[in-house]
């Protein structure tokens, strides 16, 4: 695949903001390969940043909750791959059709593999965003008179949705979706074995200078279930600066089981409500943090990183120390430089370190979840032994129901709630992962249709 050039590139917010355009300050744009300024493109990637424009309303009405700063990269790093396979197939985007030009061969050169880097088929995953910003990016066109206008194929699905907060709650959903979508095949999960994820956790610890923060980091993950960006993100005072101000959900339970309180809004996905210390501010939502995660945060807190943070005051004049240690709200900071940790370097490191295959932070959230709906299904041995024990039982056999009704709830009140923005798709995907474990030989769950329904930019990992 030829480099045609097309860079993502982002501006001096200080200078864009002293030009009167604070708004862009972190709006990504792209460059051609002549290098200039890709015009056309850069319209609309600042009319759908700025919610001008989003497909939607059409332009319409102004979208009051514009795409998120990790939406608007993903959205111009799409479009920057469109843009160059349309110059290197003499492809005119703004006169191009969909179903022979974007469906026929920008997304059939992508799932052959003739469109990538390693010249090897591209998942569903990434085929279907690339082509959709293509898309929006030519109605955009049209609906400017930039181009003709044209028709986009679609279907109409309804499919069920179940509800946060009450797992027999269930509401039917009608959707359209373009036609030539690539489906999506059901994710299954597998995990590595606990002593391989123990032995990669002691190597992480083991880390000299780093090992201790970024042990933490990781620990944090997998008994939390936060994304690498919420961790990232996680402030000195995410957790309260006073234990005695710290909510403790359980305080009856000896203390190994309790857990404290924790509120996440910064890193979080989601909608974007606005910008702190370079951090999105994302939905607002609670998590549980088991009381002895907590402890050590409060320790790190009190004594590894101070040392770590004079590593960047060093030689550094005390009217600019007092300003940086006001500006570093971050929790986690590097032993070495003192500088924050970013969401990108929390999986390089984890990634770094030899472990087992295929082994991600967005995987840990996943381990997370089954871990514990494994532990909470324990409670209900006698169920599952009696299951277990009736030959040919049917989907329908009020043991069987009662089981998949038992999960299904654990899943929907305790899990989804600390995962946050879960889908029912991923509800299958526990139950499936669960009755393979218990080896239960019988598929339990609802077949449920899970559509794309926007926002699936974020939390790529």
């Amino acid at each position: 695949m030829p480099d045609y050039g097309y860079k993502v590139v982002y501006a001096d917010p200080k200078l864009l903001g002293e030009a009167g355009y604070g708004a862009l300050s972190h709006q990504p744009f792209i460059l051609d390969p002549e290098p200039g300024y890709a015009r056309l493109p850069n319209q609309f990637l600042i009319d759908r940043g700025l919610g001008y424009w989003e497909p939607k309303w059409r332009g319409e009405k102004r979208n009051p909750i514009p795409p998120s700063r990790v939406s608007m990269l993903n959205f111009a790093r799409w479009l920057a791959n469109a843009l160059e396979w349309a110059d290197t197939r003499s492809v005119d985007l703004m006169r191009g059709d969909y179903v022979s030009d974007l469906i026929g061969r920008y997304q059939q050169e992508m799932l052959k593999g003739i469109w990538s880097a390693d010249n090897r088929p591209l998942a569903p995953e990434t085929v279907n965003p690339r082509v959709q910003i293509a898309l929006e990016f030519q109605m955009w066109a049209a609906d400017k008179g930039l181009r003709p206008a044209f028709v986009i194929p679609t279907t109409t699905t309804t499919y069920i949705a179940g509800s946060h907060d009450n797992s027999r709650s269930h509401e039917a959903k009608v959707v359209q979706s373009r036609k030539g979508k690539v489906k999506v095949n059901k994710r299954t999960l597998s995990f590595p074995s606990v002593e391989e994820i123990e032995a990669w956790r002691e190597r992480v610890h083991q880390r000299p200078v780093v090992g201790a923060t970024e042990g933490l980091i990781v620990d944090l993950i997998l008994n939390t279930a936060i994304r690498r960006e919420e961790a990232a993100c996680w402030r000195m005072d995410t957790l309260p600066l006073d234990p005695k101000e710290w909510k403790i959900v359980n305080p009856d339970q000896p203390e190994e089981a309790q857990s404290v309180i924790v509120t996440i809004r910064y890193g979080a996905k989601g909608k974007q409500y606005g910008i702190d210390h370079d951090d999105k501010i994302g939905p607002e939502g609670e998590i549980h943090v088991p009381l002895w995660i907590a402890k050590r945060l409060h320790a790190y807190r009190n004594k590894e990183r101070p040392m770590a943070l004079k590593q960047r005051l060093k030689g550094v004049k005390p009217a600019e120390a007092r300003r940086i240690m006001e500006e570093t709200v971050h929790l986690f900071l590097n032993p070495v430089t003192g500088l924050r940790y970013t969401g990108d370097q929390i999986y390089a490191f984890w990634s770094r370190v030899q472990g087992p295959e295929h082994w991600s932070p967005h995987q840990g959230r996943d381990w997370w979840a089954c871990r514990y709906l494994e532990e909470r299904m324990k409670q209900h041995a006698e169920l599952i032994e009696q299951v277990l024990k009736t030959p040919n039982i049917s989907i329908e056999h009020p043991m069987a129901l009662a089981l998949r009704d038992t999960a299904t709830t654990v899943i929907q009140m305790e899990i989804k709630p600390q995962l946050r923005h879960a889908s029912s798709r991923t509800t299958e995907i526990y139950l499936h992962w669960l009755f393979a474990k218990m080896r239960v030989p019988l598929t339990m769950t609802r077949q449920w249709v899970e559509l794309d329904e926007g926002d699936s930019s974020e939390d790529k990992e």
